[in-house]
Formats: C-alpha cells, structure tokens, sequence
C-alpha cells in the first residue's frame, strides 16, 4: 500500500515516537511510506529510518491551499490510506477524506472531545476507555472502532553502551542507592509531584531511594513547584533531573534504575512503562488509561489509584522490599510484553485496519 502519515507533533513526545515507529515498521514491511509533518523535526533523531521512507512538510493549518495541495498530493501519488497522529494532523486528514474521499484511519493519542473523528473510515483505539469515549462523546460509530494496544519497538532498546554504573556515575546518583525512575513530559498529569510526596514514606520504611525524573520540561513553573516540595519534604538531595533526552537516554536511565514510576492522573497508552517493560524493569502506575492493561500488580509491578502519594509510596515499598520478587516481577514483564505489546505482534493489526480502510481486506 501507499501510506500517508500525518503527525502534528512540534517536538519528540509519545505520539511522535508512535508514529515514527508505526512508519518505519510499515516501511519495513514493503510498504510506500510518507510521513508529513510540520518543519523542523528529525524523525531520524528519534530512530534510524528507512532510505525509503519520504517525508513532506505542511503547516497542517486548515486553510484551501494546504489541503488543496495534498489532497493533490494524494490523487497524483494514489495514495491508498491517511494515517493520523495528534489533533492538527486528525483534522486535517478528516479534511482530505472529505474532499478528496482519500481513506483516513485515526489512532487515539489523548482523549478529547473533537467533532472531525466521525468522518474517519476506521479509529484506532489502545484500550476499552478510548472506545467508550469515542464512541460516546465523539460519536465514531462502533463499526469504525478497532482496538490495537500501544507497542514499542524493543530494536532501539538494545543493551546501551553505557553500563547502569556508568549512567548512575554520570548523574551523581550513588550506586548501592535503590532508583526510582519516571520518564516523559513533565507536567503536572503527570503526577511527579505524586512521586516526590510518597518518597519519604519510602525512605521512613528503611529503603535508601532516589527519583531521576527525565524528559520534556514544557513548564518550568511546575517543576519550580516540585522542586520546592522536594526540599519542603526535605528530599531535593535525592531528586536528580535530567532534561532533552535522547533515546539514549531513555535506555541508559531504565537500565541503571531499579524500578519504573508512572504516576500520571490523565493518560492514554504511556509508552515508557512497556519500554521498561520490554527491558525487564517492574512498574509502578496508577490507574488511567492503558495502565491495568499493561500491569498485572503483584506480578509484573503494582496499581494504585491516581492522586494518591500514600499509596503510591506503599505500592513503591511493596515493589523495592524484596530484591528477588523485584527481579521477579521485572522477567515477568518482559514475558507480558513480549506476548502482548511488542511491534511484532501489533504492526500486523495496524497493517490490517490500513488495508481494510483502503478496500484491500
């Protein structure tokens, strides 16, 4: 097939990443790929792509040139199926379905009330959450929803090269000290201040703790706040913050860290938490969005309510106490993701909705 991507991103976040993922893979699968996306963004800094894969930029803005432009685009290349990411690029493939009958297929990265999801030949949903609200608030027809968790691609989470004593060494964080680690956009439904609230309750219980909080930090009011509990909690000294990371990064901090802390209270399909999944390290999230999918508490990590540092530290202590049932957890994680949510299972599904939209089923 002839494949248009769309993904609005600006910088790297999990959508981006998803949908460089999904490309790469189809492109790998003898598809035609083309991604289009706003200037400025290096999908190749994210993960090595495909010589084949073309990518095209655009503003994405709504107006009749644009989307005269590729849905012209579309027509002269015979494009079979748009495939979108992020909100400016659903709308603006909804518009080129509309007006160029093109076959759109739209993955579900955040839950908002939008009006252009009906007009989309099929939604792809990562958990029953998403379905509901699709088809409850966004009125996608249930014959349009298909379900497809999120997944990871486990090829750039080869063994670093960097050893987790290098990275610990690196960051100042001592190498016989227990860390936790939480990854992502750093931003308060991301409950990082969760995590920081529970860590004395951590350390009360005997365990020598510290937090690497890594990611994107698109509010520096809110880590001022975070960081200002910390040392009210008398922690600071124990919070390491490690800012513009790279996959590199990604690898080094979840190989040198002792246990995965995702403690968000609005959330789709975080895919750090199968990233240390596929790397063997347990997991400690909250329950939203794809989280209980993911987590089977007690065996591959722990699920506590969102919003609640108490039990978010139990759950933390629960999984640190015992290095063995640590460990433990950690291979059954990996065993849940393989079977569950790796690339290799998933891509044939989204390979299958593409196909279906386009009339090639």
């Amino acid at each position: 097939m002839r494949i248009l991507q769309i993904h609005s991103g600006n910088a790297v976040n999990g959508a981006v990443r998803y949908a460089a993922v999904v490309s790469r893979l189809l492109a790998l699968r003898g598809h035609e790929i083309v991604i289009l996306q706003r200037p400025g963004l290096d999908l190749g800094s994210i993960l090595p792509m495909p010589s084949n894969i073309e990518v095209q930029t655009s503003s994405l803005r709504r107006v009749p040139e644009e989307i005269r432009r590729f849905g012209e685009f579309c027509r002269s290349r015979g494009i079979d199926a748009i495939h979108t990411h992020m909100s400016s690029a659903h709308a603006f493939g909804a518009l080129l379905r509309m007006f160029y009958r093109v076959p759109c297929v739209a993955t579900t990265h955040s839950l908002n009330y939008q009006l252009h999801w009906f007009v989309n030949d099929r939604v792809i949903c990562h958990n029953e959450e998403s379905m509901r609200f699709m088809h409850n608030w966004n009125r996608v027809a249930r014959r349009k929803l298909r379900q497809v968790p999120a997944f990871v691609d486990e090829s750039y989470l080869e063994p670093a090269a960097e050893a987790p004593a290098s990275t610990r060494c690196r960051l100042g964080i001592a190498k016989d000290r227990l860390m936790l680690v939480t990854i992502g956009n750093v931003e308060r439904r991301k409950g990082v201040h969760d995590i920081v609230e529970a860590m004395p309750q951590v350390l009360q219980a005997g365990l020598d703790v510290c937090l690497l909080v890594a990611g994107w930090f698109h509010s520096a009011g809110y880590r001022a706040e975070v960081e200002e509990r910390a040392r009210a909690l008398g922690v600071a000294e124990r919070v390491t913050w490690l800012t513009r990371i790279s996959d590199a990064d990604i690898v080094h901090a979840l190989r040198a860290a002792d246990l995965y802390v995702q403690a968000s209270h609005v959330e789709t399909g975080p895919l750090v938490v199968l990233e240390a999944m596929a790397i063997g390290l347990p997991v400690v999230g909250t329950v939203c969005g794809s989280m209980p999918d993911f987590i089977v508490p007690g065996l591959t990590g722990e699920l506590v309510p969102p919003g609640k540092p108490a039990a978010l530290g139990e759950a933390i202590v629960r999984a640190l106490r015992d290095p063995e049932r640590r460990r433990g957890m950690g291979r059954e994680g990996r065993k849940r993701f393989a079977s569950q949510f790796s690339a290799e299972v998933n891509i044939p599904k989204i390979e299958a909705i593409l196909a279906e939209a386009a009339g090639r089923a």
